[in-house]
């Protein structure tokens, strides 16, 4: 009685599994089965009320029940090229990184927070071409890091993620954007020091300790770069050193705090929950010009797409996603940093029920080929982590051997140690 393809409640589908999957049989096996056996098989006891009554004529035959029109997608022709040609002024800097910092700036959505994927890039290029810290972090840290401990306090109280400055976002939930501004910083997210904190709040302590006790180059760090409001302030200490406690003291807008090194690498983790990257545009171009230029940040990553996917039925939404916004916010980054190369990484398998059966979104392979091909024109390097992960139906193996979640979506972080060492490899082995 319930169509095959299940009944549609706007954006999502309601499904029921046939018979023939309730009752783990092939179609081979079920058309064997006759009704008497099938009945058999069944405690019909169980389904159907005493006092009810079968009407043997509202039952609807297969193929009378209109099936849901599949999507004709496009084909997409792809130049098999190596992108990474489009890095040369990355590789060159790093030729020169034991004299100078060679900053990484590494946006993402959710694939990258706690520091995922972006940790093994620093640690691996911190131990080849030097430097410490581990880049900028917001004022008030509300999600966790696997690199590093960070809280504040404001009158010796250590604040909730829900306490402290009001903060800001150019991504996420409409309600924490800034009122007709686009002050939000290279974070794209502003931690507001004003008459809102609580009576004596203007004394504002951010403590910052390891996560562990290794010495790892990225626990190390004699740099502070504070941005504000103000002309950021660069703290030099006398030392290396693990932990931190930086007092911060009257009524101005915070936009991060990096610990860094006058030296080597520094990458910087910035990911953003739900995006899909086509925020930057509402960022002041001043701001993300003035640092990409003054930390000589040679390389920007940008991984985003996976949070177009599970929403988008249409292939003619993914191509303007592709081909008219993301293009235009690459190019308002180059026009910010025109020092810098630019690498596009492309979203993961991921998998979604399609009768029954845990299976790639139809919708992803065609995203990550219109990916390839706009970075192509643009000139900008593209790593398919589609294909790294062993394309179609690569998630559900992942899934099973533990290196992604239940969701289909998300890594576990062994899952995210594997991608960033791919990452790593392919671009290092280039050079």
């Amino acid at each position: 009685m319930v169509p095959e393809d299940g009944f549609s409640i706007g954006k999502y589908t309601l499904r029921w599994p046939t018979l023939a999957e309730a009752l783990d049989l092939t179609n081979e096996e079920m058309m064997e089965l006759t009704s008497d056996s099938l009945l058999a098989a069944i405690d019909t006891t169980a389904l159907i009320p005493t006092d009810s009554v079968i009407q043997q004529d509202t039952f609807v035959a297969k193929d009378s029940v209109p099936k849901k029109p599949q999507p004709i997608i496009p084909e997409v022709n792809v130049v098999n090229t190596d992108s990474r040609a489009y890095m040369a002024a990355f590789y060159a800097a790093l030729d020169s990184a034991s004299t100078q910092p060679v900053r990484v700036v590494h946006y993402g959505d959710s694939q990258i927070e706690e520091d995922r994927i972006t940790n093994v890039l620093r640690e691996r290029w911190q131990k080849q071409y030097g430097g410490g810290g581990v880049g900028l972090l917001p004022l008030h840290q509300t999600i966790p890091t696997r690199t590093i401990r960070q809280w504040l306090s404001i009158n010796g109280a250590v604040q909730t993620a829900q306490q402290g400055p009001k903060r800001y976002l150019v991504y996420g939930l409409r309600s924490m954007r800034l009122a007709d501004s686009d002050d939000y910083g290279v974070m794209g997210q502003v931690a507001v020091m004003d008459s809102t904190l609580v009576a004596g709040s203007e004394d504002i302590v951010m403590n910052i300790e390891p996560i562990d006790k290794k010495r790892k180059p990225h626990n190390y760090f004699n740099r502070v770069r504070v941005l504000t409001s103000l002309p950021d302030s660069l703290l030099v200490l006398p030392d290396s050193t693990t932990h931190y406690q930086l007092h911060l003291q009257g009524k101005k807008n915070v936009y991060g705090v990096s610990l860094e090194t006058p030296t080597g690498v520094i990458v910087d983790n910035i990911p953003m929950r739900g995006c899909s990257g086509t925020i930057f545009t509402k960022i002041d171009s001043t701001q993300l010009s003035d640092f990409y230029r003054e930390t000589n940040t040679r390389l920007i990553i940008l991984q985003f797409g996976g949070n177009m996917i599970p929403q988008t039925e249409n292939p003619s939404t993914i191509s303007g996603y592709v081909r008219s916004t993301l293009r235009q916010q690459i190019r308002y980054i180059r026009a910010c940093a025109p020092q810098a190369s630019i690498l596009f990484i492309g979203p993961s398998d991921m998998s979604t029920r399609i009768d029954g059966e845990m299976s790639t979104y139809q919708l992803l392979p065609y995203m990550d080929k219109l990916l390839k091909k706009m970075a192509e024109e643009e000139q900008i390097a593209y790593w398919s982590m589609y294909d790294a992960m062993g394309g179609k139906n690569s998630m559900v193996h992942w899934v099973e051997v533990g290196l992604a979640g239940s969701d289909y979506v998300h890594f576990t972080r062994s899952g995210a140690n594997k991608v960033g060492r791919m990452l790593h490899e392919w671009i290092d082995g280039y050079k």
